[in-house]
């Protein structure tokens, strides 16, 4: 049943600058929001904003693709679940491509799709030479026919293989017509530990990956729909740019002070994670996550999670900030194109930034039946 949702309009503020010395960034107000859909989510996976205005949405839980209309409160289902011709089998990333195009990249058949504005209109199967080239899973795309992909090390064969932050992993664009490759940064990757079985013919029959460390964290990379390249790093925090031409720009060391892990904020990680430790009658116990001891923690908190970045409005870099004791909502940075902090929102627990277009930031609302409805405020 459809509940209806209370919220407020926050009133525009111009941002407040806070004292460098105190290493808090200025504070962004978002303007009153020009609409809230109607439409009701599960998940929001990912969503792009089309040159009319409406909005092609992704819920990977339920599995559909839409396309919102802010200003008649439209829906309309875009393709549908399936294995034929323009169906998905899940509906997940979306990059936006040149001339008001999509790719939607279907993890569940390796297959892509191409949208021409809210249709459908190319199946590229799995075989595609682009598609081989980013191993199916592109992590991005661009309007001047880049695709972004990341190359791990290679998995040693054996039962066990770990990736520390010693390693590297490669950023790599590769040409959608050509598939010509261009490696343009590297960074940390993920530490984790890889564990997999095989037959008597030596055929993988299972694998797991789990992150290695409480509060794991990675480098990100992530590409812009006009060609500009953006990585976050840790040590310090600092984003670096790529132009199309590929000038780069190197980013300073970032306002933000470090938060340092003690009692208290490994008492508030368990907090949030109780659910995670919590024994499960469905699972063997061998299987139950035991709770991290002081000695798994890091000496700080990573100040963004791994799968933090996201494309912002007016070319600005937004990167989703790791909770904390102090930080328990959902706060974001945002980073200029000079590697500047721009300033940090601060939304609500219930709250998340889910997209952005060139004017306009889109935030997905959740009430008290977990149900998702987006919410648009001009930029």
């Amino acid at each position: 049943m459809r509940r209806s949702l209370r919220w407020a309009l926050v009133a525009m503020i111009v941002p407040v600058a806070i004292p460098l010395g105190a290493q808090r960034p200025a504070l962004i107000k978002l303007k009153p929001a020009s609409g809230q859909h109607p439409e009701e989510f599960t998940t929001v996976f990912a969503l792009r904003e089309l040159a009319d205005g409406r909005v092609l949405v992704s819920d990977s839980r339920e599995s559909r693709l839409v396309v919102l209309d802010f200003r008649t409160g439209a829906t309309k289902a875009v393709g549908r679940t399936g294995r034929g011709p323009n169906e998905y089998s899940r509906a997940a990333t979306l990059f936006a491509l040149g001339a008001d195009s999509t790719l939607l990249a279907d993890p569940g058949s390796r297959r892509w799709l191409v949208l021409a504005k809210d249709s459908i209109v190319v199946t590229v199967p799995p075989d595609d030479r682009a598609v081989l080239a980013v191993s199916g899973f592109p992590r991005g795309a661009d309007a001047r026919g880049k695709l972004l992909a990341r190359r791990e090390k290679a998995i040693a064969d054996a039962p066990t293989t770990e990736t520390t932050e010693r390693d590297s992993s490669a950023f790599v664009l590769v040409d959608r017509a050509t598939v010509r490759q261009d490696t343009v940064a590297w960074g940390m990757p993920l530490p984790r530990r890889t564990q997999q079985t095989k037959n008597a013919k030596g055929e993988i029959t299972s694998m797991s990956v789990m992150p290695v460390g409480v509060l794991a964290y990675e480098e990100s990379g992530i590409l812009f729909p006009d060609g500009w390249f953006a990585i976050a790093r840790h040590r310090p925090f600092r984003v670096d740019w790529r132009s199309p031409t590929g000038t780069w720009t190197k980013g300073a060391p970032l306002p933000v002070a470090p938060i340092r892990v003690d009692a208290r904020e490994r008492s508030a990680y368990l907090e949030r994670n109780a659910e995670n430790y919590r024994p499960r009658p469905e699972l063997p116990p061998e299987f139950a996550l035991k709770p991290p001891t002081p000695g798994d923690f890091p000496d700080v908190i990573p100040p963004f999670p791994p799968g933090a970045l996201s494309v912002g409005p007016d070319g600005v870099l937004i990167i989703r900030r790791t909770k904390s004791a102090d930080f328990t909502g959902s706060n974001y940075f945002f980073v200029d194109r000079q590697g500047k902090l721009v300033g940090e929102l601060a939304l609500p627990a219930s709250e998340t930034v889910v997209g952005a277009g060139p004017r306009t930031l889109y935030v997905a609302v959740k009430d008290e039946d977990d149900i998702l409805r987006i919410r648009r405020h001009p930029w």
